[in-house]
């Protein structure tokens, strides 16, 4: 009898199991865990293709805001880098900037820098991230004017005597030579992409 009783128990219960599944299928009512795990998924989904987006948008084009004539401005920039050294830190630059104004809106830089690597890394074939401090000057024209002025930058880079990455902020004042055109000051933030040493071997061991 009391076998009886046991089986009889386990029939209801399996039988109360599959009651309740189907009812969560017929009326797609799911228990609150699959709720949330769904609703932390969408949202995983959502924010991925902003980031990137985001880092697609600051890796081709670098937003800056410029102070000039007493008003703010915005607009795009890049930066093309040319380095020497085991890290590629005296750079020349080559920078291509539009700016959202009525008139000059292109304006052109060409630049030289010195970067402070803030960490102690040794000249290496491998990739090696650190801070960087830099300073540097360039010289300016909106193709109606020009100028000149010193620059510094702050950000983190990735480098080895071949490449150079380098997220980074970035604030200068440029001096203009005519008395018409007003000085500009402007900041922006971004990345660099460059090179180094091209063409030459400075025959460093590879060290992983």
């Amino acid at each position: 009898m009391l076998l009886l009783n046991l089986n009889l128990k386990a029939a209801d219960s399996n039988y109360s199991t599959v009651q309740s599944s189907e009812f969560f299928n017929s009326t797609n009512i799911k228990p609150e865990f699959y709720r949330k795990r769904n609703s932390i998924t969408k949202d995983e989904n959502s924010v991925i293709p902003i980031a990137i987006g985001v880092w697609s948008f600051l890796y081709l084009l670098n937003p800056t805001i410029q102070y000039e004539d007493d008003k703010l401005r915005a607009g795009i920039t890049k930066e093309f880098s040319l380095g020497f050294g085991y890290f590629g830190e005296y750079r020349l630059g080559l920078e291509y900037s539009f700016i959202f104004k009525e008139n000059q809106k292109s304006q052109l830089r060409f630049s030289m820098h010195y970067d402070y690597l803030l960490k102690d890394i040794e000249p290496s074939n491998m990739l090696q991230g650190t801070s960087v401090f830099t300073v540097g000057g360039s010289w300016f024209t909106d193709f109606d004017g020009h100028g000149a002025g010193p620059e510094v930058a702050y950000g983190y880079s990735i480098r080895n005597d071949k490449f150079l990455f380098y997220p980074h902020i970035k604030l200068r004042h440029t001096f203009m030579m005519q008395k018409k055109k007003s000085d500009i000051t402007d900041l922006s933030f971004g990345i660099i992409i460059g090179i180094a040493n091209p063409f030459i071997d400075l025959k460093i061991r590879r060290k992983n």
